[in-house]
């Protein structure tokens, strides 16, 4: 038991430290290469950072296991909103998070806490048709994303004079790759911890939640620590960054990962 708590503190103190100066690094310099908006950059890392949830879904459905999976995507995103308001507390965020111009990013990432959890409770409709409304939800977002944002969102122009635009590109890609072998064996010995234990599944799906909600803690403080460090704290690219982190992550395990696993446990 000793050995397996050990290796995932090994584990997770490796998740932490690839987000902060590998994956959030490599991002920045893309997003500051193509000069792509802030709003941008939080889908991308949002979408990154929900990669470990995708390992454990999709083991737990193969592995007929699914409920853990179920409660993991649930719990996930419950503890991503309390991951993400700590950030906040902790940079003195309040008033900038009640900004008018956040009302649909929050009303998602909400929507994104409640539909898990709901399903979870009641398990009602765990099968294909549910994959696909769930896909379809995740494209109504993204199309009310688009439209409600299309005034305020403003792309700008490539800066070429930009350089390391290829150690950018090889940071997300080694980020990304070392989430998923960490979230794969964070899963595997946190399963192995908890079948020592004897907890159920429900419990199994927690536990892997907040353990798959490392990256994007990470992220959340990450982004304020770095507005903070170049004195564009407080100016709402900050929290826009922050925000669409949250949906981005919320929605991508709610509307994209979850569907997966369902089709995989109806048909496989």
């Amino acid at each position: 038991m000793l050995i397996n708590f050990s290796i995932l503190a090994v584990l997770a103190i490796t998740t932490v430290l690839s987000v902060r100066f590998i994956l959030i690094t490599g991002i920045d310099t893309i997003c500051t290469r193509f000069k792509l908006s802030s709003k941008t950059k939080g889908q991308i890392i949002g979408y990154a950072t929900s990669v470990p949830e995708f390992t454990v879904v999709v083991s737990s459905a193969f592995a007929g296991v699914f409920t853990a999976g179920l409660w993991n995507i649930a719990s996930s995103n419950i503890i991503n909103w309390v991951l993400f308001s700590s950030a906040v507390l902790f940079y003195h965020q309040q008033k900038d998070m009640l900004h008018k111009k956040f009302i649909e990013e929050i009303i998602f990432a909400f929507v994104a806490v409640l539909i898990p959890l709901g399903l979870s409770i009641s398990r009602i409709g765990l099968n294909a048709p549910m994959a696909i409304g769930l896909l379809l939800l995740f494209v109504v977002y993204k199309i009310l994303d688009h439209v409600f944002n299309s005034k305020t969102v403003v792309t700008m122009k490539s800066d070429k004079s930009a350089s390391n635009i290829e150690i950018g590109i090889l940071q997300l890609i080694s980020g990304i790759l070392i989430i998923i072998v960490c979230g794969k064996y964070l899963g595997r010995y946190s399963e192995r911890l908890i079948m020592q234990i004897g907890v159920p599944a429900w419990a199994i799906g927690w536990i892997l939640g907040f353990i798959t909600s490392i990256p994007e803690m990470t992220s959340f403080f990450e982004i304020f620590r770095i507005h903070k460090k170049r004195g564009t704290i407080h100016l709402t690219d900050d929290m826009q960054e922050a925000l669409d982190t949250l949906v981005a992550s919320n929605f991508t395990n709610l509307g994209i990962i979850l569907p997966i696993g369902l089709i995989i446990l109806t048909f496989f």
